[in-house]
């Protein structure tokens, strides 16, 4: 790491008061932009934000120029999987590797908070301490820990990756309640379920039975926490909309089916958020053009009929980090630049509660992207991060 960034990053357990000065700064995906902007951060919020001409900084601040720059709040990734190869080494001896895998993978794309949705038992919990500590940099976590399969449905491109773990199948709607009642107990923040599930062979897509899916989406509600669902096809969306699920993980082009009106009406009249996941389907085993333009028709009905989107990405499954793809698959499908920023802002902040998150606003968290261009010019701009810094403290900057 160049003496430059470590100055940037400063301590791992203290957030730093800086600066940036004369940026484009997008408050949210509902306001205007302020042009030649200065933002202040102070003990890891935002505590001014405004036209230069009108904002007061200190003497013995760091200034971050904002010269050619756009700010917008910290980008959240609402779909990931922390499976790290660093996480198989000694704890004592990976926390750097770690750092640089979460860079390349997350932060590096700009991303100040994930939702990872399924990893190993307790691996995320483990990895968001560390870095809560100061020993890996990396974004804010949140996590639902270990999925929830149907019996005897570990799908087919996971088995060899949980061969010798305990299995994360369900058995019963009792056992099924406990062990989510153990993970939330345990530090997650939601549950995740395999409503179908691809197994293969003669069955393709098994269904998890309803009572057990319930059971689970029941058992994450009661904490308060929401319910994330794999459907993979239409009976799977059967069981996602029955059990009272909150988010979509996917569209489910691979169905071969169109969403119709009447399907997302039962899909928002459920509160359901979607996360897209379009650049998934051009980068699976089978890619083809169809397979892509059905999940961006899926996603394009959700989105004119009012449902909550999600921006996420599969990263960790897929090998895929650069999301110029997805932002492009996204306005492709028909969404706009604000709809776009609201998927990674304002809409992940408000449906999973955290209100300190999303705008730039004083009193708000100051994590904050900051772009090298106007993505609301060329959309991929949003791939193209100049800092990513989270709670005041900078922790991804350009080499350019």
């Amino acid at each position: 790491m160049s003496i430059t960034l470590m100055c940037l990053f400063g301590s791992p357990a203290n957030a730093q008061d800086l600066v940036i000065v004369g940026a484009k700064v997008y408050p949210s995906p509902d306001a205007s932009a302020i042009l030649d902007a200065t933002v202040v951060v102070r003990g890891g919020v935002i505590a001014a934000v405004g036209p230069s001409s009108q904002v007061e900084r200190g003497p013995s601040d760091r200034i971050i120029s904002g010269d050619g720059l756009v700010v917008v709040a910290g980008l959240w990734n609402s779909h990931v999987h922390l499976l790290l190869p660093s996480m198989a080494l000694p704890p004592g001896e990976n926390a750097e590797a770690l750092s640089n895998e979460l860079e390349g993978m997350l932060t590096r794309w700009g991303f100040t908070t994930v939702f990872d949705i399924a990893s190993l038992p307790g691996a995320a919990i483990d990895l968001r301490r560390r870095i809560e500590s100061g020993d890996v940099r990396g974004p804010n976590i949140l996590t639902v820990d270990a999925p929830f399969f149907p019996n005897g449905g570990t799908p087919i491109y996971l088995r060899e990756l949980l061969k010798g773990l305990p299995s994360m199948e369900v058995g019963t709607p009792e056992a099924a309640a406990a062990r989510a009642r153990r993970q939330l107990n345990g530090g997650a923040d939601a549950v995740k379920i395999f409503a179908g599930a691809i197994v293969g062979g003669e069955i393709g897509v098994l269904p998890m039975p309803l009572e057990d899916a319930k059971a689970v989406v029941a058992e994450a509600h009661r904490h308060g926490k929401p319910a994330f669902a794999h459907p993979s096809n239409q009976e799977g969306l059967e069981v996602t909309i029955e059990s009272g699920v909150d988010v979509l993980a996917h569209t489910t082009p691979d169905d071969g089916k169109r969403w119709t009106p009447e399907l997302v009406g039962r899909l928002t009249s459920h509160d359901m958020a979607l996360i897209p996941t379009l650049t998934l389907w051009k980068v699976s085993p089978f890619p083809s053009e169809r397979t892509v333009a059905l999940a961006q028709q899926q996603l394009a009905a959700f989105a004119a009929a009012g449902g909550d989107v999600l921006f996420g990405t599969d990263a960790g499954y897929i090998q895929t980090s650069d999301t110029s793809e997805e932002y492009r698959l996204m306005q492709g499908a028909g969404l706009s630049f604000e709809q776009i920023l609201a998927s990674l802002t304002t809409t992940p902040a408000a449906r999973f509660s955290i209100r300190s998150k999303g705008r730039i606003e004083v009193g708000m968290d100051a994590d904050l992207t900051v772009l090298a261009a106007d993505p609301a010019n060329h959309i991929e701009a949003f791939a193209d991060v100049a800092y990513t810094i989270r709670g005041g403290r900078v922790i991804f900057q350009s080499r350019r």
